[in-house]
């Protein structure tokens, strides 16, 4: 096991022990974080080559769940500091933030795992890219693609946390009858 994939493994696992010290149910929030990463992962694995990282950590091609523990802690941390920070907000406005938050420290991530060669780009992405580089070695067309992924992975996130408390509105009423 390389020290990059240990200090994302402990890093993660960090964020969950110390969240759920607030919240004896975040767990759940981070399965569901960690679930939208990898399917949106998963359908994006045709843009980047993931390599250099053991070969246990690579759950189908491209795929790396070490990778997906760190973007679910760069998201996870992001939102809290968020809410933390602006409590009163709409929900509307945090939105947002949650996404620019995220995508400033993923940038920092995507910068971190290009530098290392962990992850290139595949040649079909590189012949639509614009050769221009920011942070080091990662393509300005991540200024585009980092909030997007961003964007919709807290959606996911969003989504079924509204769900969820759907579901236990429903189940006390039903108690109620």
């Amino acid at each position: 096991m390389t020290s990059f994939e240990i200090l994302v493994i402990v890093s993660s696992l960090a964020v969950l022990w110390l969240f759920q010290q607030k919240d004896k149910k975040f767990w759940k929030k981070y399965v569901i974080s960690a679930v939208g990463v990898l399917l949106f992962e998963y359908f994006t694995q045709a843009l980047w080559l993931n390599k250099g990282l053991a070969p246990w950590s690579y759950l189908y091609l491209d795929v790396n769940w070490v990778l997906t523990l760190g973007w679910t802690a760069i998201i996870l941390v992001s939102m809290a500091v968020v809410d933390y920070a602006l409590p009163y907000t709409s929900d509307k406005k945090r939105y947002v933030l949650y996404i620019v938050a995220s995508s400033l420290v993923g940038f920092f991530g995507e910068s971190l795992v290009t530098a290392l060669g962990i992850r290139e780009y595949s040649a079909s992405t590189q012949a639509l890219m614009s050769g221009m580089k920011v942070f080091g070695a990662v393509p300005i067309e991540a200024i585009y693609y980092i909030p997007v992924f961003m964007a919709l992975v807290i959606a996911f996130i969003k989504y079924w946390e509204i769900n969820s408390k759907k579901v236990k509105i429903v189940k006390k009423a039903r108690r109620r009858r």
